[in-house]
């Protein structure tokens, strides 16, 4: 990223083939505009963005160009798969899922969108959610999802499930009172009991919730 002595090849007010020199800056930031909002495919309901490589599971994978059709007088979730694959979600941004826009649709055109695109966070930066689990099992948001450290709590009144995406991990603190156990699992496989009082590092594997470390 340049400061005031910048390490770009800048436009300047006199020089001749502006829109090369442009193009090849757009070249070079082209790995930025991933699933970015691409205007000439984008008309009417359908919403047009743009493709690039992306790792899948440790393969560099080409996403291409793309569209998807969305409805009318709706607000609209944009999201990609951990494979690269579009697609729109009503109501809010799917747990495990690559947030992109919020897009609200009139009858016939889009009137406003939002970039919730957000690609880098630091390692050193800690990210950490909460939930309250007592007399119901509980599905964890898209937010509550990202976070690397999920407390819960609350006091038990059975044995009760947190439902994580079939792609997630995270440590786990199993902060709950009551006589009954605290299952961290897919909504589809099996999953691990966190001992009240402990935590521990978990991983799901696209099935199930396996454990990586044991409780601490």
């Amino acid at each position: 990223m340049s400061s005031s002595a910048t390490l770009l090849d800048l436009l300047s007010q006199s020089q001749a083939g502006k829109e090369v020199t442009a193009n090849a800056l757009f070249d070079a930031a082209s790995p930025a505009l991933l699933f970015g909002r691409r205007a000439s495919s984008s008309a009417g309901l359908t919403w047009g963005y743009y493709g690039g490589a992306m790792v899948v599971d440790g393969v560099l994978t080409a996403v291409a160009n793309g569209t998807i059709n969305l409805s009318a007088s709706a607000t609209h979730y944009i999201e990609a798969t951990r494979a690269g694959v579009v697609s729109s979600n009503a109501g809010s941004f799917t747990a495990g899922r690559i947030p992109l826009y919020q897009v609200v649709t009139g009858a016939a055109t889009v009137t406003s969108y939002t970039d919730w695109r957000a690609w880098v966070q630091p390692d050193h930066v800690t990210s950490r959610a909460a939930i309250t689990v007592t007399t119901a099992d509980v599905t964890l948001s898209a937010a509550e999802a990202r976070a690397g450290y999920l407390t819960i709590s609350g006091t038990l009144t059975g044995n009760r499930n947190v439902i994580v995406p079939a792609d997630w991990q995270g440590i786990v603190y199993c902060n709950n009172g009551g006589a009954f156990t605290t299952t961290v699992k897919t909504a589809g496989g099996s999953g691990i009991v966190v001992g009240q009082g402990k935590r521990a590092l978990l991983y799901a594997d696209g099935t199930n919730v396996v454990r990586v470390t044991a409780d601490v």
